[in-house]
């Protein structure tokens, strides 16, 4: 998956979510609500004029805890590994994984090009969650399907559990990467902690996210 198409799902949950309201009658109605007003929210907060690298990163992560079930999506992106870690090496593996994509993304607002989301459908799953469709139209460009999987969370809100662009898994992603990383290193989840303490030591320094 390029660059390009991992920004989408995040310049896409704070630029664009706004956007996703079912029809009144839809059982997904609440979860659209839900992301309506987060979208609003975070176009506010994300796109204030004469921010700087370290506001944008903080208010980045703020949204993204609050919006993404973040340990799960954590505990799912590390796979089978989850089970075969420590309760130290998990316990430093969910921040250092936030800290990479708060890392990775943050800084790329920068690049918001004016993408159009328009809703397609949205409709409740057997297992409670919410499956919401959508695109994203690029200026002058192509239109990209996206697929949102939403779950119940405390208080009548809703998390973002994991993202399909053009069919492909966010979190199936990150996956296949830890998995590679990992296995690089003889199989331990050590080696991909001090990886992504590296990954984004290095992505601080140089303020490219």
């Amino acid at each position: 998956m390029s660059s390009r198409r991992l920004l989408l799902p995040i310049v896409v949950l704070v630029l664009g979510l706004a956007s996703l309201r079912p029809a009144a009658a839809d059982p997904a109605d609440d979860a659209a609500k839900f992301i309506d007003d987060f979208g609003h929210r975070a176009i506010a907060a994300l796109t204030a004029p004469n921010l700087s690298d370290g506001e944008l990163n903080t208010r980045f992560k703020s949204l993204f805890e609050e919006g993404f079930d973040v340990a799960v999506i954590a505990r799912s992106a590390l796979g089978v590994f989850w089970k075969r870690a420590t309760e130290d090496e998990r316990a430093q593996y969910i921040p250092l994984f936030e800290d990479y994509i708060v890392e990775i993304y943050a800084s790329q607002f920068r690049q918001y090009s004016g993408e159009d989301f328009k809703a397609k459908s949205a409709h409740a799953e057997p297992d409670g969650s919410v499956t919401v469709i959508s695109e994203v139209v690029q200026p002058d460009g192509p239109v990209t399907p996206l697929q949102w999987t939403l779950v119940p969370a405390d208080g009548g809100k809703y998390k973002i559990r994991d993202i399909k662009i053009e069919g492909v898994s966010m979190i199936n992603t990150y996956r296949d990467q830890f998995s590679n990383e990992i296995l690089q290193h003889d199989g331990k989840v050590a080696g991909l902690l001090e990886s992504l303490r590296r990954k984004t030591a290095s992505l601080k320094a140089s303020g490219n996210g």
